[in-house]
């Protein structure tokens, strides 16, 4: 690959106000000497790009309108043909959350059509490859979810007599198991144990119910809108908690577990999909794990984790640099675009 030549790589999404994950990726793209822009699915916009790179390319897994996914493809196919285009897809998820599996003909076309595949982790490499039949030529690359930037509010045990303040922060959705926590905490003092959740009603009707499980009173309190957080307000939620809990009932790879971290505070999550990995990484003291039901136990026992927790202690993060990010995108476009199809 020429490289004085800077490719376009168009992102989707290339930014968001949400997600800081996808902005820090795209600052990666661009030091491995690409060019990012935002993807634009007509065909005068990707006629000027070398390589789409899709983050959670949920319309092409599992669409839920056939026709316009069908409109999108057919212009990424046309595309790959006549200007040789590639399909890139960074593996966050195996499948898109909150539904069944699609097993249609346009998820097919799309796996098919990939030049390329960005693991986060190891686990996710060996998760899609026993889902998908991946084709042989798509280029697969094994990387880290980086972290994000860090605190400047310390990591601070409670003060004795003071209760642990546990968060759970984002959309507030059926996959992310909040019911369970909801249940977990019921049974916990609030003199001990203080849970917040905090996010966005992704779905009213669930929010309601995880409401009305906790009642009046005891140890769950709840900062519910009917808007995204920003990031600010996220950090924000984040630096309030001793410790942040994710008792997600499917998980892969977790951004909210890796942003917890990155702000000095551990975090509780079930040992599922990557976090084992998670945890070897950055060490057990900042990433418990538990298997099964989350339970009041397992919550008092985060709980007491915590205030053993020395003051300003800091998880080593270094196995999760951009720095590493970049070398490895490096390598990642060097053969993707010295591929022949």
């Amino acid at each position: 690959m020429n490289k004085n030549v800077r490719k376009r790589i168009a992102l989707s999404p290339v930014s968001t106000e949400s997600n800081a994950f996808c902005n820090l990726f795209t600052q990666a793209v661009e030091q491995a000497g690409m060019q990012p822009v935002p993807y634009q699915w007509g065909l005068r916009d990707l006629s000027g790009t070398d390589a789409v790179i899709f983050h959670w390319p949920d319309r092409f897994l599992r669409p839920d309108d056939p026709y316009t996914t069908a409109q999108q493809l057919w212009r990424l196919l046309l595309l790959r043909k006549t200007h040789g285009l590639k399909l890139v897809w960074v593996a966050h998820n195996v499948a898109p959350h909150d539904g069944a599996d699609s097993r249609s003909v346009l998820r097919s076309m799309f796996l098919g059509a990939l030049d390329g595949i960005i693991y986060l982790s190891q686990r996710s490499r060996d998760l899609v490859r026993e889902r998908y039949d991946v084709p042989r030529h798509v280029i697969e690359q094994l990387t880290v979810h980086g972290s994000y930037p860090g605190s400047s509010t310390p990591f601070l045990p409670p003060e004795p007599g003071m209760p642990v303040s546990i968060a759970s922060v984002g959309l507030v959705r059926p996959y992310k198991n909040l019911e369970e926590l909801v249940e977990a905490a019921r049974a916990l003092d609030p003199a001990k144990v203080d849970v917040r959740i905090a996010g966005k009603r992704h779905d009213a009707g669930y929010a309601a119910e995880l409401e009305s499980m906790a009642g009046p009173g005891g140890a769950i309190r709840f900062d519910l809108r009917d808007t995204l957080l920003s990031e600010a307000e996220m950090e924000a939620a984040i630096d309030a908690a001793h410790g942040v809990v994710l008792p997600y009932r499917n998980i892969l790879n977790s951004g909210s577990a890796i942003h917890a971290l990155s702000r000095g505070r551990p975090v509780l999550v079930p040992a599922l999909g990557s976090m084992p990995e998670l945890a070897q990484l950055v060490g057990e003291d900042w990433v418990r794990l538990y298997d099964g039901a989350l339970s009041a136990p397992t919550l008092a026992d985060f709980a007491a984790h915590i205030r053993r927790l020395p003051a300003s202690a800091k998880p080593n993060l270094s196995p999760l640099s951009w720095d590493r990010v970049k070398r490895d995108l490096d390598e990642f476009f060097e053969q993707l675009f010295a591929q022949r199809r």
